[in-house]
């Protein structure tokens, strides 16, 4: 059964989203407030299970939503980083979906599948996707108008879709992320396939994720033709950037600038 405020309504997905089952998508609270609401979704689609559980926050509109999809880091949740930022992000009238990856804390993703390794696992982008398809279970949002936004080990599942999904995101966005040959990075062979407009915010003092992968993926951008951006933030650290005002500037002067906004 559907939960859902009074003031949210759900419909059911439209033919091109046949891989989804908006009966299985069941939202607790109301999207429209501050808290937002949290959403769980259990379904085999297409021959592969899923048990997700996330978070979604709408603005105050109720039709033609642009929406974006966030994606967390090593250690966070839905109800962490990508609430925290998405709250934001509904103010610039984006509908904000997001979901639980492996590289949350095993207590907190007990349970949930498709199971895998962190960062730009299969497993990972099957969830991000999944996400992105729920967006067409939401009335009022316009499906054609989906960005993505991650941090971190997030940013790392955000351009691993983007090369997997080529043309199901309008723009994308990430803070210190890029290409890596560990287990966990973007892969080569997934950023070669990406034409999305991707804007890349890095900071040069940043111990965890080195600037250098951001480098990788912004050469591989250029050398393929690809219309992105790259900021480099001087002086600041890996959390710094994850909610950084000028890095939330750009990221909507980007969504401004090709068509999500």
């Amino acid at each position: 059964m559907l939960v859902a405020a009074a003031a949210v309504v759900f419909a059911p997905a439209p033919a091109h989203a046949a891989s989804v089952n908006c009966a299985a998508f069941v939202i607790s609270g109301n999207p429209r407030t501050v808290a937002g609401a949290t959403w769980t979704y259990r379904s085999t689609d297409q021959g592969v299970a899923y048990a997700l559980e996330g978070v979604l926050l709408l603005p105050s509109a109720t039709s033609s939503l642009p929406a974006v999809v966030v994606s967390h880091g090593k250690g966070g949740t839905p109800r962490g980083y990508s609430a925290t930022i998405g709250r934001t992000m509904v103010t610039w009238g984006l509908a904000v979906i997001a979901t639980m990856y492996t590289h949350a804390p095993d207590a907190e993703d007990q349970g949930n599948l498709p199971n895998g390794g962190d960062g730009a696992s299969a497993a990972n982008v099957q969830r991000a996707h999944k996400a992105r398809e729920l967006l067409a279970c939401v009335s009022g949002v316009d499906t054609a108008r989906v960005a993505a936004h991650g941090h971190s080990m997030g940013a790392f599942v955000t351009g691993q879709t983007l090369g997997t999904h080529t043309g199901d995101f309008r723009a994308a966005s990430h803070t210190a992320g890029g290409v890596g040959d560990g287990p966990n990075a973007t892969k080569r062979a997934a950023a070669q396939q990406i034409v999305t407009p991707y804007q890349l915010h890095h900071g040069d003092a940043d111990q965890v994720v080195s600037i250098a992968l951001d480098r990788a993926l912004d050469s591989i951008l250029t050398a393929n033709g690809v219309t992105h951006q790259f900021h480099v933030y001087a002086g600041y650290d890996h959390a710094q950037i994850a909610f950084d005002a000028l890095m939330l500037s750009r990221v909507r002067s980007w969504y401004q600038t090709h068509g999500v906004l």
